[in-house]
C-alpha cells in the first residue's frame, strides 16, 4: 500500500508554478471531514446541522447528509440478533442505542461503526463527480460525522484523512445538559444513567466520550444563547479556509500557554499546565504540576546536571517520582498498598467467607478510595501558579482567569477560591473533582452565575493547532490593501494529496465486508 504523503500547509488562493508544482498541487485534496464529539445533551446534533448549512450555502461545497453512527446501528442491529430502537422520543431510547452500539462493535471489532461510513463517504463522492475511471478528482465536498465515541475511530479517521479531518469538540454544563433532556421527556434516573455511561463506561466496547474529547482541533462550549454556537462555528470555518483575519481571543492564547506549561511536568500520572491572567489580559502566572523543590518551584530538567560545590562533581539532583524513591507513582503504589489492607483486615476479621478477599478488594477499588490524590509528591499546577505568584510579590490574583488544560480537583479548587481568582476555564473534565458538590456554594459552572467563581469549559483553537492555524498563511493585501479569498472560492489550508487515500478507504470497505461475511456464516451467528 502506498505511504500517505505528509500535509501540505496550503495558501487558498496561492497560484501553483507551471510544471510539476502544478501538477501536485492539482493533485492536493479540497474535500473537509468533519468529525464531532461531545457527551449527551451537548449539542453535537445542532452543531452538525449550523455546519452543513453553512459549508454548503455560504461555502458552496457539496455537503453529505450529516452521517451518524446511530443510524448504522439502526441498520446493522439485526446482525446480532436485536432490533434497535426507532423512537426518539422513548425514555431509554439512548440507552437502548448505546447498548446496541456495543454489541456491534464487540462483534465485528471496536471501529464498525465508523467504518461503515466510508461506505457513504465514497458513495457520496461517486455521485458528486468525484472520480475520473480509477482516479479521485479534487472537489468542493464535505462530510460531517455526528458523532465520534471512542480513539480507536479517532485514530482510523486520522490514518486515512490526515490534516483533512477537523474534530470538532461540543460541550456543555452537566446541569444544562440535564435539563435538554429533561425537555425530551427522559425521567430523571434515566438521565443520570445516559449521562453517566456516555462519559466513560468500564466495558471494553463502550463509550469513551471524555477520553476522545481533549483530541478535538475546536472546542465550543455551548452554554449560551444558540446564536453563540452558532458564531462560533462560523469562526472556526472561516479560520480553516483562512477566508477572514482572525487573531487569537485571549482564552486562546492563554490556553495556548497554559498547554506548553504541561510539557514541563515529568509527573507519570498526568501532565497539567495553568496561566494565570490578570482581569487586564496581562499574564501573570504558570505553572505545572510536579515536585518541589527546597528554595521555591519545583525540579526541573536543569536539576539533572547541577555542580556540586563541595565534591566539584555534576550531580543528578532531579528528584521526581521518576528518577526518585524507587522509581515510582508514590500515589498510586501507596492508594493501592491502602485498599489492599482493607481488604485483608475485612478477611481477617471473619466477616466474609474464605477466599473471597480477592472479590472485597475488588469491589473497595470500584469505591471513591481509588480516587485519592492525597499522597501524590507532586504540586498541582494551580497551586504552583498560584504560589509563584505570591514568591515575585509582583501582582494580585484578585479578579483575574485561571487557564487550566483538566478541570481543578477539589483541593485546588478551593484555593482558586481564597485567591480571589474570577473564573476557571479548562478543557478536560476531571471526573475525580467534587469542586461542585463541596463549593456549591461559591462555585458554578453556569455561565451567568453572580458572587460566585465559574468554572467554564474552554472555547476556541485548541492548543495543538495554535500557530498551524494562526500563523499567516500568505499575503494579506494586494497593493496595499486588505486581500482575501471570497468563501466560495476558498479551500481549507490543510490539504493532503489525493492517491494514497483512495487506497485506504478501499481496504478498509473490504474488511468490514469480510468481517461480516465471516461472522455471520459462522453457527448461531444472529444469537
Amino acid at each position: 500500500m502506498q505511504t500517505p504523503q505528509p500535509f501540505q500547509l496550503v495558501n487558498d488562493n496561492d497560484v501553483a508554478k507551471d510544471g510539476v508544482a502544478r501538477e501536485i498541487k492539482e493533485r492536493l485534496s479540497q474535500e473537509l471531514v468533519i468529525a464531532l464529539v461531545g457527551p449527551v445533551g451537548s449539542g453535537v446534533t445542532t452543531a452538525a446541522n449550523i455546519l452543513h448549512t453553512v459549508l454548503e450555502q455560504e461555502f458552496g461545497y457539496d455537503v453529505a447528509p450529516v452521517m451518524k453512527p446511530s443510524d448504522v446501528i439502526r441498520a446493522q442491529s439485526g446482525l446480532v440478533g436485536i432490533t434497535a430502537p426507532q423512537n426518539a422520543k422513548t425514555a431509554t431510547y439512548i440507552s437502548e442505542m448505546q447498548d446496541a452500539g456495543n454489541r456491534l462493535r464487540e462483534r465485528f471489532g471496536n471501529n464498525y461503526l465508523i467504518e461503515k461510513l466510508f461506505e457513504k463517504i465514497r458513495g457520496f463522492r461517486t455521485a458528486h463527480h468525484g472520480y475520473d475511471g480509477e482516479n479521485e478528482l479534487p472537489g468542493r465536498r464535505a462530510y460531517i460525522i455526528d458523532s465520534l465515541k471512542s480513539l480507536e475511530e479517532l485514530e482510523l479517521l486520522r490514518d486515512v484523512y490526515r490534516e483533512t479531518l477537523c474534530v470538532v469538540g461540543v460541550f456543555a454544563p452537566d446541569k444544562l445538559r440535564d435539563e435538554r433532556l429533561k425537555d425530551l421527556d427522559y425521567p430523571e434516573a434515566e438521565r443520570a444513567k445516559v449521562m453517566a455511561r456516555d462519559q466513560g463506561e468500564l466495558a471494553t466496547f463502550g463509550q469513551a466520550t471524555r477520553k476522545l474529547f481533549v483530541h478535538s482541533d475546536f472546542f465550543v462550549c455551548n452554554d449560551r444563547r444558540p446564536e453563540d454556537l452558532d458564531s462560533s462555528l462560523r469562526r472556526f470555518l472561516d479560520i480553516v479556509f483562512d477566508t477572514a483575519i482572525h487573531t487569537p481571543t485571549r482564552a486562546e492564547s492563554a490556553m495556548y500557554k497554559a498547554n506548553a506549561a504541561a510539557a514541563n511536568s515529568a509527573c507519570m500520572s498526568r501532565q497539567v499546565g495553568v496561566s494565570i491572567v490578570s482581569d487586564g489580559g496581562e499574564l501573570i502566572a504558570v505553572g505545572w504540576n510536579d515536585v518541589p523543590k527546597f528554595g521555591g518551584s519545583l525540579y526541573t530538567e536543569e536539576d539533572r546536571e547541577t555542580f556540586d560545590d563541595e565534591a566539584k562533581v555534576i550531580v543528578n539532583r532531579d528528584h521526581r517520582c521518576y528518577n526518585w524513591g524507587g522509581k515510582k507513582c508514590h500515589n498510586e503504589v501507596r492508594r493501592h498498598g491502602l485498599m489492599d489492607k482493607v481488604a485483608i483486615a475485612v478477611a481477617e476479621s471473619g466477616q466474609i467467607k474464605p477466599g473471597k478477599r480477592s472479590a472485597v478488594r475488588d469491589a473497595i477499588g470500584s469505591t471513591d478510595i481509588n480516587a485519592l490524590i492525597e499522597f501524590s509528591r507532586s504540586i498541582h499546577a494551580e497551586m504552583e501558579a498560584i504560589l509563584s505568584v505570591a514568591r515575585e510579590g509582583k501582582h494580585s490574583l484578585v479578579g483575574a482567569t485561571l487557564y487550566t488544560n483538566t478541570y481543578p480537583c477539589h483541593n485546588c479548587a478551593r484555593h482558586i477560591v481564597a485567591s480571589g481568582i474570577r473564573e476557571v476555564v479548562y478543557i478536560e473534565p476531571y471526573l475525580k473533582s467534587l469542586a461542585i458538590e463541596l463549593h456549591s456554594d461559591v462555585i458554578s459552572e453556569l455561565p451567568d452565575a453572580r458572587n460566585m467563581v465559574v468554572f467554564r469549559q474552554f472555547n476556541g483553537v485548541a492548543p495543538s493547532n495554535y500557530v498551524k492555524l494562526f500563523r499567516p498563511k500568505g499575503d494579506r493585501k494586494q497593493k496595499g490593501y486588505l486581500f482575501r479569498t471570497p468563501r466560495k472560492e476558498a479551500l481549507p489550508v490543510f490539504r493532503v494529496p489525493l492517491d494514497a487515500r483512495r487506497e485506504y478507504e478501499d481496504k478498509i470497505i473490504v474488511e468490514v465486508a469480510a468481517k461480516e461475511h465471516d461472522q455471520l456464516t459462522q453457527p448461531g451467528a444472529n444469537q
